[in-house]
């Protein structure tokens, strides 16, 4: 069964063999504990590291675009599961290989 991995985006193709296979790792904000706190362990709150693995559908300057599902339908090639992490709070992208298996549709 061939299904088709391009798709027109008003004006513009999408190919998802394009994109390539990411692990992302961000810095985020993360909330802490309520209740009264000494200073000392409000001025040294950690940042939550995060990390997020699928298709890079877009990397600009300004933000990194990853998408984790995506519809393979022939008429019905929608994407989801997508988030937008600002490029400020990236430290590390990491590419990762694809290999399928027999009875994938690639």
């Amino acid at each position: 069964m061939q299904i088709s991995s391009i798709v027109q985006i008003e004006f513009m193709e999408f190919d998802i063999t394009k994109c390539p296979m990411v692990k992302v790792t961000w810095l985020d904000a993360r909330d802490m504990e309520t209740g009264w706190l000494p200073i000392k362990d409000i001025m040294n709150a950690p940042l939550a590291v995060c990390q997020e693995v699928g298709w890079m559908v877009s990397n600009t300057k300004e933000k990194v675009v990853i998408m984790r599902s995506w519809c393979v339908d022939k008429d019905d090639n929608h994407g989801g599961g997508a988030i937008a992490i600002p490029k400020g709070w990236v430290t590390k992208i990491e590419y990762l290989e694809v290999i399928y298996g027999s009875g994938s549709y690639n």
